[in-house]
């Protein structure tokens, strides 16, 4: 699995996840986005957690290595991603700041 392959599988939470981690580990950040956070991959994740596919912890997670990673551009959800890999700034998250978070990127 490319690099590419593994942050595509990595972000959508796909069914080669765990694979992908291996690849995104092993693997130094590219300087250039190899792969776009959009808002409809991200409600998408919200409603997966929602519906308990996901845990929050993984969640958060997801969250810290997208934020650390320079080859995800995730400018169309940059202050959703900060809000969730900043628990301690914004609180702890729980489901009802999720569906909160879920409607305002709906908007």
């Amino acid at each position: 699995m490319d690099i590419q392959k593994a942050l595509a599988q990595f972000i959508t939470f796909g069914s080669e996840k765990d694979e992908a981690i291996a690849v995104i580990v092993s693997a130094a950040a590219a300087k250039q986005p190899l792969f776009t956070l959009s808002t409809s991959i991200m409600l998408n994740v919200f409603e997966r957690c929602l519906h308990n596919e996901i845990a929050l912890d993984d969640l958060e997670l997801w969250a810290n290595v997208i934020e650390a990673r320079d080859d995800i551009d995730c400018a169309e959800c940059e202050g959703v991603i900060y809000a969730l890999s900043n628990s301690e700034q914004m609180g702890e998250l729980n489901y009802e700041k999720l569906a909160k978070l879920a409607t305002l990127l709906q908007e």
